[in-house]
């Protein structure tokens, strides 16, 4: 483990000392109480780092000869990365030693069903005071299989959302109607092909989209042409031809 911090919990031992052995809480200022040797301000230090300083003082100050300290982490809760959304059990998890981002999909149960193949990643922005970074990883290619998988070690702070998948609807003349995932610069053409193509009743020329006004929310309908864009939550529909 790279280092403790508040909230974390260890367990120091003293090697042929079983009455040195205790459990501390790192408090909200990074300090422990150590025996013998009192308050001791160990946030941001290694497990390893700690030991030493604690070897060093029942050394210094005459309680014994050579002590051998040994720090386990038990609980750790300063460093924690939290997911959220489209996951099965998400939550808050700790950080010990490494965790990458597709470790901690794992670890919070996996995708749920209609989860998108994109994660963004909030991190904060050590050179802009507040600021946030936004990083967005493919972490499944059920929706986007061209797209190779990619990993990400995450940091302590780091906030994970999968978000849910977009999708537009096409309904009407169509061999199979129904919500489809979206696709990069998807147009009407491609959305059709996804659909099944056109029965032999449709129209090319009586397609139409209901799409939210930007503004009002209202949803406006409109004719479309064959190679105009789709955009997540499109509802496409065919109508069928005049005889």
């Amino acid at each position: 483990m790279a280092s403790v911090g508040p909230g974390d919990t260890l367990y120091l031992t003293v090697y042929g000392q079983p009455e040195l052995a205790a459990q501390v809480t790192i408090d909200v200022q990074g300090r422990i109480v150590v025996p013998f040797l009192g308050e001791m301000a160990v946030g941001g230090e290694a497990p390893s780092a700690i030991a030493k300083r604690i070897a060093d003082g029942l050394r210094q100050r005459g309680y014994l000869n050579d002590p051998q300290v040994a720090i386990e982490v038990i609980r750790v809760r300063s460093r924690m990365a939290s997911i959220l959304g489209n996951v099965s059990k998400p939550g808050r998890y700790p950080i010990e030693g490494s965790l990458t981002l597709l470790e901690l999909v794992a670890q919070a149960g996996g995708l749920k069903d209609g989860a998108d193949d994109v994660a963004v990643v909030l991190r904060k922005d050590l050179q802009a005071q507040g600021g946030q970074q936004r990083l967005e990883r493919t972490i499944g290619n059920r929706y986007l299989p061209s797209r190779p998988i990619e990993d990400l070690e995450l940091q302590a702070g780091d906030v994970v959302y999968v978000p849910q998948a977009k999708v537009f609807y096409i309904y009407g003349e169509v061999t199979r109607a129904g919500a489809y995932p979206m696709e990069p610069e998807l147009n009407i053409m491609r959305a059709l092909s996804l659909a099944g193509g056109l029965t032999q009743r449709a129209s090319e020329r009586r397609i139409s989209v209901s799409r939210p006004d930007t503004q009002t929310g209202e949803q406006r309908k409109r004719r479309v042409n064959l190679d105009d864009p789709v955009a997540p939550g499109d509802v496409i529909y065919v109508d069928e031809r005049f005889f």
